[in-house]
């Protein structure tokens, strides 16, 4: 499966989140599921259900690839930066459940030279 998920590069009350808690976070997510591709900053806003508040953020956009069976522990992760970070609500987009396969490529076998004659 491939999740996606939108790291806020504000706090709520508008102050900066540090660089290097973002970088640490992302790099916590490689860590745990062995890669992620950090596909750089992208805009957005949210409705807050709750108040109707408007949200108007940046955020860095992070994928993963892992197992089906890490789901929850996906859900998890993505919780747990929102606590750090103060959030009240965290994006978080599953793709592919049915299975990304990472697909080996053998190695081309070089052709042997055929004799002079006609088989």
């Amino acid at each position: 499966m491939k999740f996606t998920t939108l790291i806020p590069m504000r706090f709520n009350d508008g102050r900066k989140v540090p660089l290097e808690q973002i970088d640490r976070i992302i790099d916590e997510l490689a860590a745990q599921f062995n890669g992620c591709s950090d596909e750089g900053v992208t805009k957005g806003q949210w409705l807050d259900p709750k108040n109707s508040r408007l949200y108007r953020d940046e955020s860095r956009r992070v994928t993963v690839v892992c197992n089906n069976a890490q789901l929850r522990e996906a859900e998890q992760a993505v919780i747990k930066i929102g606590q750090e970070l103060g959030q009240r609500a965290m994006y978080f987009e599953v793709r592919d459940y049915d299975g990304v396969q990472f697909l080996k490529v053998p190695q081309a076998r070089k052709q042997k030279k055929r004799g002079g004659r006609n088989e």
